[in-house]
């Protein structure tokens, strides 16, 4: 069922002392849609996550750029399970509050991002707490799409970070990513291995900041710095719970 590699980290997983499980969202637990609010959720992955934070030494966070309260109402995420959003600038523990600069930069880039939005049938911005998010996924001309990303990805907003993402545009305004909510969160509850989860260009800074002892899970295809890889999101859901029964079975 396992490649070797796959096994192993299940292996190691199930018996380290104190584990800390951080999985991204979208295209890792749940695939895509046109309505980002209706997205087909792998259950069998998220009982998975709630079993596993009812083990002892077992943390599980999901972390997501999606704002906390959309990432808590589309997941069904339930406490103890932690959950950060907007790639770790807020969690259900608190968030950042924007000074007057990063303000005037969310502004500026709202407005750009707007109006390439409004010139390409089917696009649109979402808005979040600190970022704002050129989508194309509804766009029909795929060339179009790709010029609007472009666009987007070409603006020069002095305090505004654009990156692109699966069918995105995404501007922050704040130096919060995936690596810097894991690195905190390993500080804070010091796991003796992390695992993190994840599909798109901005998971990548997760699986940067792993130590050697950790393990990154690559969802699906593409270049990645993870030293594991899953084909799909039912492989997901299938790994997670392998693992919430073996780390059960090793704590008897």
């Amino acid at each position: 069922m396992w490649t070797s590699k796959q096994q192993q980290a299940l292996d190691h997983l199930a018996a380290t002392p104190s584990l800390l499980v951080v999985s991204d969202f979208d295209g890792t637990l749940a695939g895509f849609s046109h309505d980002a609010m209706q997205v087909p959720v792998n259950h069998v992955a998220m009982a998975a996550l709630q079993q596993l934070t009812s083990l002892p030494s077992t943390r599980v966070a999901l972390l997501s750029g999606r704002d906390v309260q959309g990432l808590i109402q589309v997941s069904g995420a339930a406490a103890p399970m932690i959950v950060a959003g907007s790639h770790g600038a807020e969690s259900t523990e608190g968030g950042l509050v924007l000074n007057e600069d990063q303000q005037a930069a969310l502004s500026a880039v709202t407005a750009a991002l707007e109006e390439i939005a409004t010139s390409v049938p089917g696009a649109f911005v979402e808005h979040k707490p600190y970022h704002r998010v050129l989508h194309v996924i509804r766009v029909a001309d795929q060339q179009r799409a790709r010029a609007a990303l472009d666009r987007a990805l070409a603006l020069e907003i002095p305090g505004a970070k654009i990156a692109e993402g699966k069918w995105i545009a995404e501007a922050s305004v704040v130096d919060f990513t995936k690596g810097t909510w894991i690195k905190a969160a390993q500080e804070q509850y010091r796991p003796s291995v992390t695992l993190f989860l994840g599909d798109d260009t901005t998971d990548e800074n997760g699986f940067a900041v792993l130590g050697c002892n950790d393990v990154g899970i690559k969802v699906g295809a593409g270049d990645t710095c993870a030293t594991v890889r899953l084909e799909s999101i039912d492989r997901v859901g299938q790994f997670l719970s392998s693992l919430a029964d073996a780390r059960s079975a090793a704590q008897q």
